[in-house]
């Protein structure tokens, strides 16, 4: 049964923050695991010491986190699952090993394809619902957002992955978890463990190249059209409320 779990960071940009993860990863993880840092063409700072790829330009974080799958598909480790990591998040407890117990229940638990940390109350987010409740024990969700999520790498594969085409990495998690809960797998929130997310960190720095706000207008359009024209008109409210049962919300 497999075991290995690849942890995937596409750093644009943010050296310092891509290493702090990689740090506690590699102090605190026990569960099997392999980093896989992909910089994503940064250009205004020096790649992170930890990066493992790079590409030559700004692809934004779709791209990235798919150079980083391809590169551990090649690896052909039969793994149990893929963590996507973004530089905006941080593990708020030192020595935490936040991937372990996650792992466990993706591993043993028949039907869950998808697991994620419980968010700290100060962390920022369009996503309430991932917020802590409190509780030691996963609950079921309608949805999570790649802050740290992971996938079972078998069901993530035999479902197509994220869509290339959703390039600023808006839309691939509703889209993602919609799929999820049409084919009746299960995701969850694990309140074991817990991230902090601070939104638009590189954007206050002058990193991106671009303000967050023109990124949120950006994104916001790649999304709708890249749904409407697959799926249909709306396909984004729609996917945000088919097979949502209220228990998950």
């Amino acid at each position: 049964m497999a075991d290995d779990v690849a942890i995937l960071i596409t750093n644009y940009n943010m050296p310092e923050a891509a290493d702090a993860l990689c740090e506690h990863i590699r102090e605190s993880i026990e569960w099997p695991h392999w980093t896989i840092v992909v910089d994503n063409g940064s250009d205004l700072i020096r790649p992170a010491k930890y990066t493992t790829l790079f590409l030559e330009s700004n692809q934004q974080t779709t791209a990235g986190w798919l150079a980083g799958l391809k590169y551990a598909r090649q690896m052909r480790r039969d793994w149990l699952g893929y963590m996507f990591l973004i530089t905006s998040a941080s593990f708020p407890s030192p020595g935490e090993d936040t991937l372990t117990p996650m792992a466990q229940f993706l591993k043993y638990t028949p039907g869950a394809v998808g697991i994620h940390p419980a968010l700290t109350e100060d962390s920022t987010t369009a996503w309430m619902h991932m917020i802590t409740r409190g509780g030691d024990q996963p609950r079921r969700t309608w949805m999570m957002d790649n802050i740290a999520s992971l996938y079972r790498a078998s069901w993530f594969d035999e479902m197509g992955g994220f869509d290339p085409e959703l390039y600023y990495g808006w839309g691939i998690d509703v889209e993602t978890c919609w799929r999820a809960r049409a084919t009746q797998r299960s995701l969850w929130i694990d309140e074991r463990v817990k991230m902090r997310k601070i939104s638009d960190v590189g954007y206050s720095m002058d990193r991106m190249n671009m303000t967050a706000l023109d990124r949120r207008r950006l994104a916001g359009e790649n999304t709708h059209k890249v749904l409407d024209a697959r799926y249909g008109p709306n396909a984004w409210a729609r996917m945000m409320e088919e097979f949502v049962k209220d228990e998950w919300r």
